[in-house]
């Protein structure tokens, strides 16, 4: 576990990183010239600023390394890709101008992102408007990709898969069906509440109580902690983001009550450890990659090989940085099997097209894939792609308990 003082140097490095990334690509243009000798600009949407700036950072360093690796390589179709990279801020109103400008004014092939749902869910309408096909690498929502969205591709953990997931978890090591919701109250929060509530439902269940919280400002989560206890909880599924999460342990190591945690990316955050501290020990963060033990699979090897050379540590966020590789991996691959015509409208579909249809398998970090996507179905993650991992003596490890 990093201490306290090296997390926020590291913390404030990687911040430093993005944004000069952010700087350096802030006025990408198609050089002049033959298409041939342009650059492959592909659009990243993030967070650079707010209380997800330390996920976003694991998205957008995994998403690099596969930029990297490609460039490595001679590129795509001889050309270098480069990132068009932009911060939404937390803004849903700045998400859906990032969307405009790429399709409008960057000239972008394609783009990757999605980490902020709340802003996932404001920018997937305007993705359907301009056309063009993204990567949702971390959103959990399901709107974001599914619900007629044909231009959203998903190599996420969506929150109606992760709730199944979830609730077998939950069935077979905690046999109980008395759980407890605790959710931030932005989009990623009340997806991952939804998803619970309906897969309980169908089992003719309900939730034992559903508690929300304002992950920025909220500290004190004695009265939602206190609601879930006397309700009968025997579990606990807790979908905030890192500090949040803490101090949800706080407020039950104040009441004297311990239960199984059982969480997403949320639980996976340094911030948890940071607030929560020892409480953190032994509660559960659902993922779909895990760093801190040996990689036993070459392309997962290889990403962590690279990744530890170019920023010198490996991904706090296991998941984010994973899903960004393998959404970025898909992307370009999809690219690459595309025969590009220079009209950015017809490329842009034609690579859509690919996705569904004809990206062929794909070896990743996260597993292998025949198929990821078809016409019917954009999300490439399903059950068997998650990993459970648990807090043991300051590290998250995987789990015995899968």
């Amino acid at each position: 576990m990093l201490k306290p003082y090296k997390f926020k140097r590291w913390y404030a490095a990687s911040s430093l990183i993005l944004v000069l990334a952010l700087a350096g690509c802030g006025g990408n243009k198609p050089a002049a010239g033959n298409a041939e000798d342009k650059p492959i600009l592909i659009g990243m949407s993030t967070e650079a600023t707010g209380d997800n700036a330390m996920n976003s950072i694991n998205l957008y360093q995994g998403v690099q390394v596969a930029v990297d690796q490609i460039n490595a390589k001679g590129g795509i179709h001889g050309r270098q890709v480069e990132l068009v990279v932009r911060d939404t801020e937390q803004n849903p109103t700045r998400g859906i101008s990032i969307i405009r400008d790429f399709g409008q004014k960057e000239e972008v092939l394609g783009a990757i992102g999605g980490f902020y749902s709340t802003v996932m869910l404001a920018q997937s309408p305007i993705i359907l408007e301009e056309k063009f096909p993204f990567i949702v690498a971390t959103s959990n929502v399901p709107a974001s990709v599914e619900s007629g969205m044909p231009w959203t591709f998903g190599v996420r953990m969506n929150a109606n898969v992760t709730a199944q997931y979830a609730l077998k978890f939950i069935n077979d090591h905690f046999p109980t069906d008395k759980i407890a919701i605790l959710h931030e109250n932005g989009g990623y929060g009340k997806g991952a509440a939804a998803a619970m509530t309906k897969a309980l439902e169908e089992k003719g269940l309900k939730p034992v109580a559903v508690e929300s919280f304002d992950n920025a400002k909220d500290k004190d989560m004695t009265a939602q902690v206190n609601h879930a206890k006397e309700g009968g909880a025997e579990v606990i599924y807790l979908f905030g983001q890192g500090a949040g999460n803490g101090y949800v342990l706080q407020a039950m190591d104040k009441l004297g009550w311990k239960v199984p945690i059982v969480g997403e990316n949320g639980m996976a955050n340094k911030g948890v450890q940071e607030v929560g501290q020892a409480l953190a020990e032994g509660t559960y963060a659902i993922q779909t990659a895990n760093f801190n033990v040996e990689q036993t699979r070459e392309p997962a090897a290889t990403f962590l090989e690279d990744f530890t050379a170019k920023f010198d540590h490996i991904p706090t966020t296991f998941a984010s940085a994973a899903q960004g590789y393998d959404g970025a991996m898909m992307l370009f691959q999809a690219i690459e099997r595309t025969e590009l015509t220079g009209n950015l409208k017809k490329d842009r579909e034609a690579i859509k097209n690919t996705l569904e249809s004809n990206l062929g398998s794909y070896s990743g970090v996260i597993k292998d894939w025949d198929q990821a996507f078809t016409k019917e179905n954009h999300d490439a993650i399903d059950v068997n792609s998650y990993l459970m991992s648990i807090w043991k003596d300051g590290k998250l490890v995987v789990s015995d308990k899968q």
